[in-house]
């Protein structure tokens, strides 16, 4: 897929970032990541979802740890029209605000006075420990929570928090009247970042391919080898081709179906790669010290976030109408 000059020297940019441990306020203040795709009259830069599909990957590379994923997606679920959406916005857009979603749970929600009162639970919410709004789902509409009550919960991956939503009776505004697209959201920007992921662990193994000699030459140079490395390289080419896609998608009525399908590609793919280069890598891919069981474990973790490949088939054949 060609990117334009622009696409290609955000890329540069985020990736040149990225590479320097992406600080949050650096992050917002100085790039204005979490402000690409909001809108300009919130104060954003009104750039779409591929702009930010392409920084998202590139923080997969990374294995970003800040919260960026959470927080674009959390204001992108957001409807502008609404009330409490513009006043989330400018925070948000700005970084002041860290922002999640809770979408896969249980939850209940009543008017009150102020609002409306929610009741429920949600596990496996990323970046969930930083956030200082979710955005959550009743299964038709979405609320936001401050100051949200938040348990720590233990992942394989290390590189990233996740949390527990306890909501008793919590306060809620709304901020959508329609939760569909907030899934959507979270698998487009999974996916994408997802990419990220494969490319990286890839990277990092066709140079120890290229670099580590046995019987004189470098492994690179084993047919056998290099066979294994074409079919991941054709793996990850259609993960991103399906990325691109959804991206592209965005605001259409195919987005239902290219961002869960993207997900299901994308993150397959990363955990083909990432299992794979553990073995290419030899003695050196089975230590703690050697960034690969870090690939491997955000892909085994993403894989399992927002829908298990089973569940991604059966709601693509389901919004399929087969």
């Amino acid at each position: 897929m060609t990117e334009s000059p622009e696409h290609l020297a955000l890329r540069d940019s985020a990736a040149a970032f990225f590479s320097t441990g992406g600080d949050w306020k650096r992050l917002t203040g100085e790039l204005g990541l979490t402000a690409l795709a909001i809108g300009e009259e919130h104060g954003g830069f009104g750039a779409t979802l591929v702009e930010a599909g392409i920084v998202l990957e590139e923080a997969g590379a990374a294995l970003l740890r800040s919260p960026l994923l959470a927080t674009t997606v959390a204001a992108l679920s957001l409807d502008p029209a609404l009330p409490a959406s513009a006043a989330l916005l400018p925070a948000l857009a700005s970084g002041d605000l860290i922002g999640a979603v809770a979408l896969d749970g249980t939850c209940t929600a009543r008017p009150s006075p102020d609002g409306f009162l929610l009741d429920g639970s949600f596990e496996h919410v990323l970046d969930a420990t930083d956030a200082g709004v979710v955005i959550v789902s009743d299964g038709t509409c979405l609320f936001a929570v401050d100051d949200p009550d938040i348990r720590p919960q233990p992942t394989l991956d290390q590189t990233r928090t996740q949390g527990t939503l306890v909501l008793w009776q919590a306060p809620g505004r709304l901020v959508s009247r329609d939760a569909a697209p907030a899934h959507d959201l979270l698998h487009a920007a999974l996916a994408a970042e997802s990419v990220g992921v494969a490319r990286a662990s890839l990277d990092l193994t066709v140079a120890h391919l290229r670099t580590r000699q046995q019987f004189g030459v470098p492994l690179a140079t084993f047919q056998a080898l290099r066979h294994r490395v074409a079919d991941l390289v054709v793996q990850l080419e259609q993960a991103r081709s399906s990325v691109w896609h959804a991206v592209r998608a965005h605001g259409t009525d195919s987005f239902a179906t290219a961002a869960p399908l993207a997900k299901l590609h994308a993150a397959d793919a990363a955990w083909h790669v990432t299992r794979a280069s553990i073995q290419l890598l030899g003695g050196i891919g089975f230590t703690w010290e050697h960034d690969a069981h870090r690939y491997l474990k955000r892909a085994t973790t993403t894989r399992l976030l927002a829908g298990d490949p089973v569940a991604l088939r059966r709601l693509l054949l389901a919004r399929s109408g087969l």
